[in-house]
């Protein structure tokens, strides 16, 4: 039988491809860690169409994923040791292995690009989360003037991961006036979005507290809920 071939210490080669895809996993792992300690790689490995393993060997070529497993394999890595050694001294299937080894770095300058990209998403957020906020708890008469500021400010949220309040994780994504979320098959259109934005408006105006998704009456509330309580439009402080 062959002898199994050394694990080179550059690791596979990181294509084009690969780096294309490894920039839109950052951007959605960064994302949920923005929400929540708590990232599934299953749930990006969803919305990327590939695998959780592939997903966390992305991540560690990034340089922004670790634990304990990795960081042994890597020290026996940098002994030069081979998968199949590694494989039968931590007791790891050999896919798993591979999972934990990084594709090459390429000098494209990705994690400096990536870092930039995830301070000026951090910012964008931030700023649009606050402005609808406050024109929101200015507003005393017709909202539909902050219809396509929250549309706006629902875009720049897109892949950002939101916890349903059966804890039930999801991420959602906008194509046009559709809204689409992970654990749903049909889409929430945005006329849907902004009837039950209007909706918590005027509950809240009424001195009504909403305490769960449905009170906003609609469609889909159980995912607007989540959504509509981190872009400030629900004020739970409110009696």
């Amino acid at each position: 039988m062959a002898e199994p071939e050394k694990v080179k210490r550059e690791g596979e080669p990181l294509d084009p491809a690969h780096r294309k895809l490894m920039e839109q996993v950052v951007q959605l792992y960064q994302a949920q860690k923005e929400i929540d300690s708590r990232v599934s790689l299953s749930g990006i490995g969803e919305a990327c169409a590939i695998h959780p393993l592939k997903v966390r060997k992305l991540l560690i070529t990034a340089g922004i994923y670790e634990n304990s497993v990795s960081r042994e394999i890597a020290a026996l890595w940098k002994e030069g040791r081979s998968a199949r050694e590694i494989q039968e001294q931590l007791g790891l299937s050999p896919a798993s292995v591979h999972s934990y080894l990084p594709y090459s770095r390429v000098d494209y300058g990705v994690e400096g690009t990536l870092n930039q990209e995830r301070e000026q998403r951090i910012q964008t957020r931030r700023q649009a989360r606050e402005a609808l906020a406050k024109d929101t708890s200015l507003q005393e008469g017709d909202i539909s003037s902050l219809d396509q500021r929250l549309w706006d400010t629902m875009e720049a949220f897109q892949g950002v991961s939101f916890s349903t309040a059966k804890d039930l994780r999801f991420t959602y994504s906008i194509r046009g006036n559709e809204m689409f979320v992970s654990r749903k098959d049909k889409s929430i259109t945005k006329a849907t979005v902004l009837l039950a934005f209007h909706r918590a408006i005027d509950l809240q105006r009424n001195g009504r507290k909403i305490t769960g998704p449905k009170m906003l009456g609609t469609f889909g509330a159980s995912y607007l809920f989540p959504i509509f309580l981190q872009l400030g439009v629900i004020d739970t402080g409110r009696t």
